[in-house]
């Protein structure tokens, strides 16, 4: 009878508890959808034409295109008329987030249905919040608005000097950069950017062509198009090995052979060609030098980078910061007239205003999300993701991401899940963020967007992700 009583006792405690978890999820659930029912912040504004100005003269190499406007959508969010009702899809991700303890305010949830143009859910939306490498969203959309996914970035060889009948130059080459994040050896673009792009070697070969068989003077490097500042004021003091010195002329990202960041990169990339001229049998009397190109200087060569939708997928499968800030000064170059990361930031914030993303409380601080004062909200990130699903370079924008199970920074995982191959997005990762924010087709057909924000400090980098790959998965098995 005792055992019986006992037994009984501990069944009722289980009972009570189950019973406990069930009305604090209902809780949740309903919180959930009262922040997704009430539409107070639109996903989805009119997007507006952008008026793409041409480049100042000051930065007159990289050309602009022509601006093409996003296709309109809905100027208010479609909510079911008779309220909040939990579907098996909300439900599920209310209980994701509970069991993996992600429910603070420091984590945000915003998912959004494409095909109905319906919010599928919210949680702590509007909060700003870390993006990490999401920034690079921002990042990537500015570009292809400004330049479009066939721009390439040029690097220009210069002389200043005569060119003898027998091949005997006497003056000075100019090596001049304008941004491009791709310039590199061929070795390193095999190994570590996996792209085809702009290389130190077609230089030689230009001064080949050229019937260039001696060089009495020296090739200088100019790095004068950017700024003269290598890093981002906000980052921190760790933050500075994850990213090479940013300069308009660089060569593999700024690192040296070991992959220790070089000061002086226009001096290491005029050495650096100094050296191949050399090695090819071209002597060269004089030391390499930094430097200015004259005014009077002729061009001699131009090679161009690969085009810009290969640099952001290359950019963004493996979340890479330097191709992100080099963007970033690029375009301030390109559209402000100065070469810095604060100009960039500045076309990139008014870009994201002109398509009705500028919620309170953002702040844009870089173009990579390494600063720590980098902020954005889940819901404008959505808003971003639906602005490029609606626009002219949609395609180039979604190609870019990481594939679940497949590619990049999500290759290991979701593997074996309805999301691997499916799921298309940009992680994000800092000591005190993770984030996850892209496109994931559901199982009834429906383009899902979403974007995950989650921040701590301390922070279990392991736990977020996976509790984003649930997240992940629970939508790509969603039937609605």
């Amino acid at each position: 009878m005792t055992r019986y009583r006992v037994r009984r006792r501990r069944r009722t405690r289980r009972l009570v508890r189950l019973v406990v978890l069930a009305l604090l999820v209902a809780v949740i659930v309903a919180v959930a959808l009262d922040e997704t029912a009430r539409g107070s912040h639109p996903i989805v504004g009119h997007t507006r034409e952008v008026a793409r100005p041409p480049a100042t003269a000051g930065a007159a190499r990289p050309r602009p295109r022509a601006i093409a406007s996003a296709s309109p959508s809905p100027s208010r969010l479609a909510v079911p008329a008779n309220g909040p009702v939990a579907t098996t899809l909300q439900r599920r991700l209310v209980a994701v987030l509970s069991a993996d303890g992600f429910l603070d305010t420091d984590d945000a949830l915003c998912v959004y249905d494409l095909t109905t143009g319906r919010l599928v859910f919210a949680r702590h939306s509007s909060t700003p919040l870390r993006p990490a490498s999401n920034e690079k969203l921002l990042t990537s959309a500015t570009a292809l608005a400004r330049w479009g996914p066939a721009h390439r970035f040029v690097t220009d060889l210069y002389e200043d000097g005569v060119l003898a009948s027998d091949g005997v130059f006497r003056g000075s080459l100019y090596l001049k950069g304008y941004g491009d994040p791709s310039l590199a050896t061929a070795a390193y673009q095999r190994s570590i950017l996996h792209l085809r792009s702009a290389r130190l070697t077609d230089f030689v070969s230009a001064l080949k062509r050229a019937g260039v068989r001696r060089i009495v003077g020296r090739i200088v490097g100019d790095a004068t198009y950017f700024d003269a500042r290598r890093t981002v004021a906000s980052w921190h003091e760790d933050e500075l090995d994850d990213c090479g010195p940013l300069s308009a002329l660089s060569l593999d990202e700024g690192l040296d052979a070991r992959g220790s960041p070089v000061k002086d990169q226009a001096l290491y990339s005029a050495a650096t060609l100094t050296s191949l001229v050399r090695r090819a049998g071209i002597p060269v009397s004089r030391a390499p030098a930094a430097g200015v190109t004259p005014r009077a200087a002729t061009l001699l060569y131009e090679d161009r980078s690969a085009p810009l939708a290969r640099i952001l997928a290359s950019m963004n499968e493996r979340s890479d910061d330097f191709f992100a800030e080099m963007l970033t000064k690029g375009l301030g170059a390109a559209f402000a007239d100065k070469g810095s990361t604060a100009a960039g930031v500045g076309i990139e914030r008014a870009y994201a205003r002109t398509q009705g993303i500028a919620s309170r409380g953002v702040v844009v601080a870089d173009g990579s999300g390494l600063s720590y004062a980098d902020r954005e909200t889940s819901a404008d990130l959505v808003r971003l993701l639906v602005v490029e699903a609606h626009g002219v370079d949609w395609p180039a924008f979604y190609r870019s991401l990481a594939v679940a199970g497949k590619s990049g920074t999500l290759a290991a995982r979701m593997r074996h899940t309805p999301a691997g191959g499916n799921l298309h997005a940009k992680t994000g990762t800092l000591d005190v963020a993770s984030s996850l924010s892209g496109y994931v087709t559901a199982a009834n057909g429906h383009l899902l967007v979403f974007a995950i924000l989650m921040n701590g400090d301390p922070f279990d980098l392991a736990a977020a992700q996976h509790t984003q790959d649930e997240l992940g998965v629970a939508l790509a098995r969603s039937r609605g």
